[in-house]
């Protein structure tokens, strides 16, 4: 009996130490599984938010081709979610009133038609019109005026240059004398300056590449002259021009803030480099407010040894957006970083969210709150100070009052919400480049001349863009750095407020008579008068 109740004792702690084992196997099992599921789980968030990524991407890409580029934000009426002092931030609504009011379209300014040149064509009557069925003969009252715009098609003509020879009477030896020559800037050349203002201003401002302009000419007035002659006049001016460039460059690099920008430029025929490969137009902005430059400079080789090498001896701010190219630039030198740049990022990421349909929209992100709560108001205060004639040292303390404390604001959240946004996503890409520019986006409250953003540089490159567009490329480096000369010269005229054809003309003509440094600075911009 014993014997038994021992084998049934034996057989139970077996059983038992079984069960204990076959329990540890399914908790093992289920801890794997728990590991599984939490693996795929991850997993399954990673592929939504790359999925999500390049959605967003797509919705990106499709507007970049077939979208408005309009970069307005229409608010949601959300309620706002940073918390700042109302005290320091917010500007007084009497303050905002030319702001929150809905702004008119800019309408193009128009000439009063008393300004233009007038022709009258007068309209008579018949003779018979002119008898009363009386048989008295009426008398003339007034005219009834019609005023209509003509126009007068361009007339390509031959100027005749004919100089006087005078000869004694009497037949006296060396007695003849010529009229002297007028100087030319291109001696040998057959074109008058305004034909050759004509091409340049034709090629920068109408982006009108030099074989549509040929076919114009030639249709229009039964005359060739081929695109090779016209490159060829181009880049020979462009030489004779270049002490103007000089001396701008030299104003631009005294005066201590400037900008820069860049944009691509293809050149078939250089030596060394392949027919496909692109190099860099660079356009920068600078000098003191009477004195505005726009230089436009092109380079192929070594992008950031140029940058380095165009600001040596430079000592100030330079607005730009955070480009490699301008990292190795010297310690004297304080780079303030473009706003808007970083407000695209968050401004693409929103327009894919409303591009979506309603129904299946999400609701208003992290994007929308950096827009409406963040840049905003940072971009109202730049207008409110713009629209009431701040001076720099108003602008300075307005922004140091308003902007400061959002900006503040501002890094307290990002810091916060890093973390919780995956890096390779599009909002997560928007705040890390934020993060990691922080310190340049500071700059622009330290002085009121600085621009919180790039936008008047883009501004200005833009017409280099649109006419790259056309024209493609250019065949030599000459023909690439002229092109920077015209640009340089014409685009620096009109922020002066100058006819650049008229202005073109009048400097050709008087470039051969400059003998001296201010022979030359009498011909920039800011110092010229079409009246002279």
């Amino acid at each position: 009996m014993v014997s038994e109740l021992k084998k049934a004792l034996i057989l139970s702690r077996k059983n038992v130490s079984d069960l204990t084992i076959q329990l540890h196997e399914k908790d093992t099992q289920l801890n794997e599984k728990d590991d599984l599921l939490q693996k795929q789980e991850i997993r399954l968030n990673e592929l939504k938010a790359m999925y999500e990524a390049r959605i967003e991407k797509l919705l990106h890409l499709q507007r970049e081709k077939f979208g408005r580029k309009s970069e307005r934000f229409v608010d949601e009426d959300q309620i706002p979610l940073f918390e700042l002092d109302s005290d320091q931030v917010e500007i007084k609504e009497e303050d905002l009133e030319d702001i929150t009011r809905k702004r008119p379209k800019s309408k193009p300014k128009q000439r009063n038609l008393d300004d233009l040149p007038q022709r009258d064509v007068i309209i008579p009557i018949s003779d018979e019109d002119k008898v009363c069925s009386c048989g008295c003969e009426k008398q003339f009252v007034r005219y009834e005026t019609k005023r209509l715009l003509h126009f007068i098609p361009a007339v390509l003509e031959v100027e005749n240059q004919k100089r006087e020879v005078w000869v004694c009477a009497k037949g006296c030896e060396q007695s003849i004398v010529t009229a002297p020559k007028i100087p030319h800037l291109l001696d040998k050349c057959r074109a008058t300056e305004s034909l050759l203002s004509y091409i340049c201003v034709s090629k920068i401002l109408d982006r009108q590449p030099l074989y549509h302009l040929e076919k114009k000419i030639e249709r229009e007035h039964g005359w060739c002259i081929s695109r090779q002659i016209m490159a060829r006049w181009m880049i020979l001016l462009a030489d004779k021009l270049q002490p103007l460039i000089n001396l701008m460059k030299d104003e631009l690099l005294d005066y201590d803030v400037a900008a820069i920008d860049a944009t691509g430029l293809q050149v078939l025929r250089e030596p060394g480099r392949a027919s496909e490969t692109k190099s860099q137009a660079y356009c920068i902005r600078g000098g003191p407010p009477q004195k505005k430059v726009t230089l436009y400079e092109y380079n192929a080789y070594r992008q950031k040894d140029y940058v380095t090498d165009l600001f040596e001896g430079y000592s100030g701010i330079l607005s730009a957006d955070a480009s490699s190219v301008t990292s190795n630039l010297p310690a004297q030198i304080k780079l303030s970083y473009c706003h808007a740049h970083a407000r695209r990022k968050f401004e693409a990421i929103e327009t894919a969210r409303r591009s979506i349909k309603k129904s299946k929209r999400p609701k208003a992100g992290l994007a929308y709150i950096v827009l409406k709560d963040i840049y905003r108001p940072l971009y109202d205060i730049e207008r409110l100070a713009t629209d009431s004639g701040m001076t720099p040292e108003q602008r300075y303390h307005l922004r140091q009052t308003k902007a400061k404390p959002i900006l503040n604001t501002w890094k307290v959240w990002l810091d916060e919400h890093k973390p919780l946004t995956l890096n390779e996503s599009p909002i997560g890409q928007a705040i890390s480049y934020a993060l990691n520019h922080w310190d340049g986006f500071l700059v622009y409250l330290t002085d009121g001349r600085i621009p919180i953003d790039n936008n008047a540089t883009e501004r200005d490159i833009k017409p280099f863009v649109i006419a790259r567009k056309n024209f493609l490329f250019s065949c030599t480096q000459q023909g690439a750095d002229s092109l920077a000369v015209h640009f340089s010269l014409i685009i620096t005229a009109k922020h002066h407020d100058l006819d650049p054809m008229a202005y073109y003309t009048q400097i050709l003509k008087r470039i051969p008579f400059c003998h001296s440094i201010s022979d030359y600075e009498a011909l920039l911009p800011w110092n010229f008068s079409l009246v002279d």
